[in-house]
């Protein structure tokens, strides 16, 4: 049998360290459980390819979210609604639409319950990572956010911004249960009530 190459090693890596985070949460993971899983013959293999863990963590959550990033810059192009009500939850329906249809399969949720581990944990700033990591849809998405919610003052909503990030998560971990026991709404309904959920959070009174 071959040596695994450099790419094939690395690829391994960011695999197992997405499930076993997405099975075990974060505080459970250890490099060496990771190495292990993946077949790495150097027990360095992490620090070699990525640094350390917490680097390798950050490219599991980037790696996928491009994927994401991009379904969503076709979806925004579609919202026509003018109506600020109606155009914020159309913008939350673009921004979560393709996350939960990711959830759809078996390696979407997975990236979901991993995504809930990672935006959960005070070590890592995900909208950094969002932004480092030339994500201008996200960047459109929030202007256009803050256009519709004219009402609310900046300052209030930043916070709900990041706070509603992880409220996505939740609900996208939420369908993921919801798909393997065969109870989930309909995609476009499962789309539309998530985004529901977060406009009203977001647009409420301050």
């Amino acid at each position: 049998m071959e040596a695994p190459n450099r790419q094939d090693t690395k690829a391994e890596l960011l695999r197992s360290a997405e499930r076993l985070i997405a099975e075990k949460g974060l505080g459970s993971v250890s490099v060496k459980m990771i190495t292990t899983d993946a077949g790495a013959r150097n027990p360095s293999a992490v620090h070699y390819h990525f640094g350390g863990i917490e680097s390798l963590i950050e490219e599991v959550f980037v790696k996928r979210y491009r994927e994401i990033e991009a379904e969503r810059a076709l979806r925004l192009e579609r919202v026509t609604e003018s109506d600020p009500q109606a155009r914020l939850v159309a913008l939350l329906e673009a921004a979560i639409g393709p996350f939960l249809e990711a959830c759809l399969e078996d390696d979407g949720r997975v990236y979901a319950r991993f995504c809930l581990q990672f935006v959960s944990d005070p070590r890592f700033d995900y909208a950094k990572l969002i932004l480092n990591a030339g994500a201008q849809t996200f960047v459109r998405l929030s202007e256009e956010i803050i256009v519709c919610l004219s009402q609310i003052p900046r300052a209030r909503l930043e916070p709900r911004f990041r706070q509603s990030f992880v409220i996505a998560m939740v609900q996208a971990v939420s369908f993921s249960r919801e798909v393997e026991a065969g109870t989930a709404l309909p995609i476009d309904a499962a789309v539309k009530e998530a985004a529901t959920c977060l406009a009203a959070y977001l647009s409420a009174p301050v």
